[in-house]
């Protein structure tokens, strides 16, 4: 849920900062934001009761999100200037989600 708030409130806090940040570039405005948002809110919610569906689809979106967010740090890795604070927040919820989500204890609590 965390990450939604983070995606579908992007737009406000990229309003905030300077042109130059490196932050993610949200915008109400692109389709990828609207399913982003959409599909966390969907996974929390396929998680709260219990969906099967819903740990096969937040595994997934949480490693591709890894992913994208990963490569967007490797890519502006600097010594002189330190990863910006809101990529690296993504990065830390889908990690911190794929390592509680990933025991097998919790898979099979998703058994609906």
């Amino acid at each position: 849920m965390a990450f939604s708030v983070i995606v579908l409130g992007g737009t406000v806090i990229r309003i905030a900062l300077p042109g130059d940040a490196l932050m993610l570039r949200f915008s109400f405005s692109q389709p990828l934001t609207w399913i982003m948002g959409l599909t966390g809110i969907l996974v929390a919610w396929g998680l709260l009761k219990h969906y099967r569906w819903a740990w096969w689809l937040g595994m997934g979106a949480a490693a591709y999100e890894l992913y994208r967010v990963g490569s967007l740090i490797v890519d502006h890795v600097s010594f002189s200037r330190p990863p910006a604070f809101w990529p690296l927040l993504v990065a830390v919820l889908m990690l911190t989600f794929l390592v509680l989500a990933f025991p097998s204890h919790v898979r099979t609590s998703c058994s609906r």
